[in-house]
């Protein structure tokens, strides 16, 4: 069968119930996961085997992908930074928004060699896992609340052949007991309650609400418990970088200023929203 006839044929299943962006991208996965090949391929019609196997496979992702199930969770993978992470129901699907925070830390950092460097909030691991690939002399630590993400976290860390140390523990309420850092790295919890309506059910139906949400009397609480004890464990001029609600960049750049960091800059992401906050331990 000609693989761009499949292809269309895909999307428009996908299309009754999927915006045309996300048909589109999701028809290419499925393709690329199936019948192992390339976009590029997709694109120019290449032939692909029609076989009962192929078939059933792909009826059985339209039916899940009917139901609401994210194709990431189907398929039980995805690729961020060019390399593979496994996903399930206990830890974020990773965004776009997130890949560009990496890009963001490895160019402003090209040497972090013999650096320690911490990531509160990990899920899958992606952000560790993916700077010490990229930046092979760094030290990394990796810490979540949630036992069934660590043990995700350490299959991607085996996966990738990457050597992160990883603690359990919550952030609101215990210490930690690390080495001074140069850099202290969170996407935490940053969706209010009252967004939840404006959600994707596959969104609220399959990825963990204890690393999505936070309370609207307090979206705040992750921001300024970070920051104070990253701004005491920090070597200095070490950096702390958050992810951030587009609807708080402000205030967690106010976070930063009152806690004693300098060089707080609010940096917008690829869809023009403020995404990012990050500032400098600087002490004379």
């Amino acid at each position: 069968m000609n693989s761009k006839a499949l292809f269309d044929k895909i999307k428009s299943e996908l299309i009754k119930f999927e915006e045309e962006a996300e048909a589109e991208a999701i028809s290419y996965l499925i393709l690329e996961n199936i019948y192992q090949i390339s976009r590029m391929d997709i694109l120019i019609g290449k032939e692909v085997d029609e076989n009962s196997e192929y078939s059933e496979k792909l009826e059985s992702y339209l039916i899940e992908l009917k139901s609401g199930k994210p194709i990431q969770h189907i398929m039980g993978r995805v690729e961020f930074y060019g390399r593979q992470f496994l996903v399930n129901s206990n830890v974020l699907i990773p965004r776009r928004e997130t890949e560009e925070l990496v890009h963001l830390i490895l160019e402003q950092n090209p040497d972090l060699s013999e650096k320690t460097i911490i990531d509160i909030g990990t899920g899958s691991g992606i952000i560790p896992i993916t700077i010490a690939k990229e930046r092979k002399e760094s030290i990394l630590y990796a810490v979540d609340i949630s036992s069934a993400a660590i043990a995700t976290a350490k299959r991607n860390a085996q996966l990738n052949r990457a050597e992160i140390q990883f603690i359990h523990s919550d952030i609101l309420s215990e210490d930690l007991s690390i080495p001074k850092c140069s850099i202290w790295i969170s996407n935490p919890p940053y969706v209010r309650d009252i967004e939840k309506n404006k959600m994707h059910t596959k969104v609220l139906d399959y990825e963990p609400d204890l690393a999505l949400f936070v309370e609207d009397n307090s979206p705040l609480i992750f921001y300024k418990r970070i920051t104070k004890i990253a701004f005491d464990n920090l070597l200095n001029q070490g950096k702390l970088y958050f992810e951030i609600n587009e609807a708080f960049g402000s205030e967690v750049q106010e976070i930063l200023h009152n806690a004693g960091f300098g060089d707080v800059i609010i940096k917008k992401d690829m869809q023009g929203k403020d995404r990012f906050v990050y500032g400098t331990k600087s002490i004379a």
